[in-house]
Parts: C-alpha cells; structure tokens; sequence
C-alpha cells in the first residue's frame, strides 16, 4: 500500500436517492477520499458496524428508517459517541436541522449539494474529529469541553474569585501564564473593548440569574491576523446558588472563514466577485417592496456579451473567464464614473438594500444585470445604457489575441414590467433577446418588445392552423446508432413545419404555441400515426431497423384513452409494439406519478418501451426511478457536448451511466458530434447514440438511403 493509499479518510454515505450517492461517490473518490455508499439507514448502520467509517454523510428523507432513526441507533453504538454524523436536508428545513442537532448530529450541509466546498467541509469535519479524539483520552474533567482542537476549558471560583485554566486556554487567548493572575478578569482582558465588557455582563448575569450563556469575541493572533472565540459558560448551583462556573474557550477562526467561504460562494460570483442571480432576485423583491411603498419607478438593465460563446469555443473556459472579469471591471469602472448614484458591487445580505445605490450583479454565465432605483423617467436609464457600450470599444486581450465583442441590452421598468422579481427577471431578458435579435450593440426596452413578441405569437398560431390545414407538417428522421457495431439501429422522428415564407421551421418555435392554443392533441396524434406508418414501410422494405423513437407531449400522454389509442395503432398498422419507443420528459413522468404510473404499465404491458428524454437536466428526485417501467434513458446533449474536456460532464455522463446498469436500463448519448465523445462513451460502456458525426435529421427518402450506405 502506498503512502497515498494509507492517508485516504473512509467515508460513509447514506441516501437513497441512487444519483446523489453516485454522485458523492465520484466527487469524493477524485478528492483523495475512500468512499462507501449505503442506500437505506439499515444498510448504513451495519456498515458503520463492519467497517467503522471515520465520517457519516447521511440523508434525512428516506423511506422506511429515515435519517433521524438511523442518527439515534449510530450514537447508541459503542464507540461512535464521537463519530462525525453530518446530515443532508435541505436549506429551509430548520426543523429537520434543529431534531438533527438534538440528536447528536455534528453538523449539516444543505441541498442542492455545493460540489465545489463539499470536500472542505468534509476536511474541516475530518481535522475537527481527529482533534476530538485526541481530547477524548485526556482527563475526565476536559473530555466535555475539549471537543474539538483549539478548544479549552476554564473553571471561576465565584466566593474567592480564582480562576482555573486548562493549557489550551493558554494557546487560544495568546496568553503566557508569568502573566496570568488567576482572576476571572484575565479572562476578558485579552478580547477588544466591546467584547471585553460584553463578556463581564454575561458572567454577572450568569451569578445573578443562574443562566449560561454563549459568547462570540473578536482576538488578535500573535501573528497579526485576527481571531475569532466563542465563549461558553455553565453556572454550578449549590444550595440555590451560583459557587463556580464551567465553560470552554474554543478559537473557531476556521469555522467562521469556511462559512464565510460558502456564504460567498452562495450569493456571489466566485470569478468576478459581483452579486449573483439569487443575491440579485433578493435585493430585487426588496427594492420592489420599496417601490410600492412610496410610489417609485425603478430599472433594470440586463445585459448579454453576445459572441461568449465562440470565445469558449474557440479560445477555451480560461479565456471566457479572462473576458468576464476583464468585462465586469469595465462595467463596473463605467458605472462608477457615468452615474450619480453610487454603485454597490458588494451587498450585505444582513442589512436592508440601500435604495440610494444602484446594484451590479453577475446573473448567468455572460449575462449582467444592474439595479437602478429612484429613476426620474427612462431617460436616466437610456443615459447610463448608452455609456455602457464605451465599454467595448477597445478589444479584449486574451493572451496573444485581440478580442471584439458586442453586446445587447435589456431595459425593464417597475411597476409596469413584471408582477414579481421572477416575472420581472424575465420580462428584462425577453427585452434583451430582442435587442440582440435586432442586431449588435443595441437597446430595448420590455412594452416594445413584448408588443412585438404578442404580435409573432399570434400571427404564429394562425398560420400553425394553416399548416395543419394545408398538410405544411412533416417529419424528419434522425438515425440512432450502435457505435461499437458502427450501424443503424433505428430513429427518432423530428416533427418540421415547412412554412411557404420561413422556410423550414424548428420545432422549438412552434411547439410551445401549439401547447397553449390546444393544436397540440392534433400535431401529436399525427406523429404517432405518420411515424408508426413509416417504419412499417421500411420494415416491409428490408431496412435493418429496430425501434422509431416518437416523443410524447405532456397533454398526449395524459390522456386517460392514450395507451389504448397506442394499442388500436399498432394493431391496425400490424405493427409488433417492440419496434416503438415512447420518450417522455422527467417532469412528465414524475408530475404525479401515480396519475401516469397506469399508462406507462399498460404501455410496458404490450411491449412498447419506454425512453426519459433529457435525462438529467430535471429536479425531480430520482428515487422514483426505480417504481417507473421504464426502459431506457438519454443523457441529454447538453452533458455530452463538452465531455471530451470538461470533467464535471464527464462526471455526470459516468454518473448516470452507473445509475441505468444499476437499474437495468439501456442508455442513448444525444449530441455526438466529435470522435473523442465516442471512445470516451464506449470505454464507459455506452454504445447507442446520436448526433451529427453520424448523421443530422433526413427525410423519409434521404434517410432510406442512408441506413445501407452507412451499414456496408
């Protein structure tokens, strides 16, 4: 065993949900940490029995014996009073976090998971155990107090005023014992002023009420740098009075910096250090509240870096970076110089927004945001609008390159332009697409654009009704393939609208307006029936195809007659169900589940698969995979496109690859584009996929040329 091998910390992870598990697993493993996965509080326990993990992560929902349970049978086991037992719960559940502490939890982490501090954290409870440890084999008296390291205790002596110190005290409070008195005010002499009276009060109160208190402190190091002390102290009551008092002092400078490190990383941009879109939708309700009080506009201006995306591509993630901050500092600079109104980079999510500053806040990957309140009219928007441009005048320099960009600009305005901060947000990014659709560097303004967008929608879904009318439909084939065997083994059908004027028209602009005006049962129907019929031509004509892959809408699919209508289908068309794939969205499936966990039974009943297209890019919980019958899940594109250098896909994409096997379900890879996405997906064991290294969507004729020419 090497030196490496020997250093690894074994960690314990207890959830059910199958994908958060494999998940920790992966980010825990490249972090240097051994890791064992439990699904279930009774797996979970005999582990800890067998294996003696030297930290917990364990989940407080989980069916049968949840975290709480399972929290209660570890502390009662020999030896594990001290184990580090961290609880996963989501942020606003204080009531799970309070019970998890009253019994006996060490500390919790909250959901969504922060991926990047998780192994900090597990670090600083790792270092915090060890310490525990090593305190546990001192003297009784210390072993309540000295809990983790740099943790002392102290003893007051209240009739003759003597004070007792444990070495450790000594180290906290920087104190030498040739100078201490053994008197309780050594105890605050050493903290700042206010501290220092502070902490005499509490001691008094504590004597006169016979109450403990806690007590935070501000020190120096001897190294110059500043300290943080948190002191505890317990009255010792005889004959209805307070004789001495217990307490600890216990130096959690590097508590506070690693909290103050994930409070950062939750409301802060960890590149440009700018507000981020959750810090900004905050102080944005509060800004609103204030409107509304006292009869005030505000604006907002949300602002895109239009070519963002050809930087990565082209230059990679470390130049995109290098144009963010490079692009903040200018915006900021700007601001500062052009307004009147002081700018706000650096927001104290504790105190009250200060309506008198404007706020700048990073709200996406190449999208701004700034906040302007008290505004006169639009015209002081327009002014500050106009003078963010200046910014890219000069080009970006990214190593030895000359970078020119644009940008486009969207203004929203309250009261008027959004009910609430989500509706507002995105009212002010409706405004910015269009100004980018307008042309670089430009302007707009939400009631123009939203007069525009109204318009296009209307028109859109007068001539979809056209369409249907006028057979303007049809669909698209896009080949699925065994990359291993290098063959074609079946397609997706993709609906197009081949509009007389547009030309040819994707799916993404019509569909929705097809589901908010009710033409949706109609085109859906028609899918399923112009598809079924195609295969079943080639079929009858030799081609070596096995499934046609239709997806479903959310309206289709919960029709109460759906899966009979399949049945009809493929029985009039003398079609066997197992060359139909039905794909569904998660939320589709797991939108109540019981409503639809009967037709995807009936579905699987007569032989007809079952796909979760885009898997991955939903919320929902993945534990409810397992009581779906379904067959097959895609990873949706959006992992794949960058998997061949971007390790957090790679993570993912070999994540959910181990999740499918688990469960017995056969996998598709969308968005293949590039040779080293194919090697990286067939050493993981994926051999099925699509994407345009292969082939884009055909028609029904170029595609039955297609499959023999790329078969042979």
């Amino acid at each position: 065993m090497t030196e490496q091998q020997a250093s690894r910390r074994l960690i314990l992870t207890i959830d059910d949900d199958h994908m958060i598990g494999l998940m920790l697993h992966d980010v825990l493993d490249r972090e240097g940490f051994d890791v064992l996965s439990a699904s279930n509080g009774r797996e979970g326990i005999d582990m800890v029995k067998s294996r003696r993990p030297e930290l917990v992560l364990l989940d407080v929902m989980m069916p049968e014996m949840d975290g709480f349970e399972c929290l209660q049978a570890m502390r009662k086991m020999p030896g594990m009073e001290l184990l580090p037992i961290v609880m996963l719960t989501g942020a606003d559940d204080t009531d799970s976090i309070n019970r998890s502490f009253q019994l006996g939890a060490t500390d919790f982490i909250v959901k969504p998971i922060c991926w990047p501090t998780l192994p900090h954290q597990l670090r600083y409870f790792l270092r915090a155990s060890s310490a525990l440890g090593q305190l546990a084999k001192s003297e009784a008296d210390l072993r309540t107090a000295q809990k983790i390291a740099h943790l002392g205790s102290w003893e007051w002596n209240v009739e003759n005023d003597r004070m007792q110190w444990s070495e450790e005290v000594f180290n906290v409070l920087n104190v030498t014992p040739d100078t201490f008195t053994g008197h309780y005010q050594d105890l605050y002499t050493r903290l700042a002023n206010a501290d220092s009276d502070k902490l005499q009060q509490a001691i008094e109160r504590c004597v006169r009420n016979k109450q403990s208190f806690h007590l935070e402190g501000q020190l120096q190091h001897l190294d110059g740098s500043d300290g943080v002390v948190l002191i505890h102290g317990e009255p010792i009551i005889i004959d209805n009075e307070v004789t001495h008092i217990q307490g600890t002092v216990q130096d959690i400078t590097e508590r506070r910096r690693i909290e103050e490190q994930i409070r950062f990383l939750s409301y802060y941009d960890p590149l440009t250090h700018l507000p981020n879109r959750k810090l900004f939708k905050m102080i944005l309700g509060q800004a609103m509240t204030y409107c509304n009080l006292n009869n005030v506009e505000m604006s907002a201006l949300f602002i895109s870096i239009d070519q963002f995306k050809r930087v990565i591509e082209t230059l990679g993630p470390s130049a995109g970076d290098q144009v963010l901050k490079t692009f903040s500092d200018r915006l900021i600079a700007r601001i500062q110089n052009c307004a009147v109104i002081p700018v706000n980079t650096h927001y104290d999510i504790n105190h009250e927004y200060d309506i008198n500053q404007m706020l700048m806040a990073k709200v996406a990957s190449n999208e701004f945001a700034i906040l302007i309140s008290n505004i006169k009219d639009t015209s002081d928007s327009i002014k500050i609008t106009k003078s963010i441009f200046q910014i890219i005048e000069e080009p970006f320099h990214v190593e030895e390159h000359e970078i020119y960009l644009s940008m486009s600009i969207g203004i929203a305005v309250y009261p008027g332009d959004g009910i609430d901060e989500d509706n507002f947000i995105k009212n002010g990014k409706v405004a910015m697409s269009h100004a980018r659709e307008q042309g670089q560097n430009g302007y707009q303004f939400f009631r123009k654009s939203l007069n525009v967008a109204a318009f296009h929608k209307l028109s859109m879904e007068n001539n979809l009704r056209r369409a249907i009318e006028r057979d303007e439909l049809m669909l698209y084939y896009h080949a699925i393939i065994n990359m291993r065997e290098n063959s074609v083994i079946g397609c997706e059908a993709l609906i197009r609208w081949q509009h007389p004027e547009l030309g040819l028209v994707p799916p993404s602009q019509f569909i929705p307006i097809a589901e908010e005006s009710g033409l949706i049962n109609y085109i859906s129907q028609w899918v399923l029936e112009s598809s079924c019929t195609q295969m079943c031509q080639w079929l009858k004509q030799g081609l070596p195809l096995q499934v046609m892959s239709i997806n479903v809408s959310a309206t289709q699919f919960r029709k109460d007659s759906f899966a009979d209508e399949v049945q009809s289908l493929l029985s009039h068309l003398e079609l066997a169900p197992k060359y139909l794939k039905l794909e569904l969205t998660e939320s589709i499936l797991l939108d109540g589940i019981s409503d639809v966990l009967g037709t995807l039974k009936k579905l699987r009943a007569m032989g007809v698969q079952i796909s979760i297209d885009d898997f991955g890019t939903g919320y929902s919980s993945l534990a409810y995979l397992k009581k779906l019958p379904i067959t097959e899940l895609k990873i949706d594109r959006s992992f794949i496109r960058d998997i061949h250098h971007n390790e957090d896909d790679r993570a993912i994409t070999t994540a959910i690859l181990g999740l499918a096997k688990s469960l017995g379900l056969d996998v598709v890879a969308e968005g293949v584009d590039h040779e080293d996405q194919v090697v990286f997906l067939l050493q993981q064991g994926c051999e099925i996929a699509q994407g345009f290294l292969f082939s884009k969507p055909l028609s029904p004729a170029d595609f039955t040329k297609f499959v023999p020419e790329f078969n042979t």
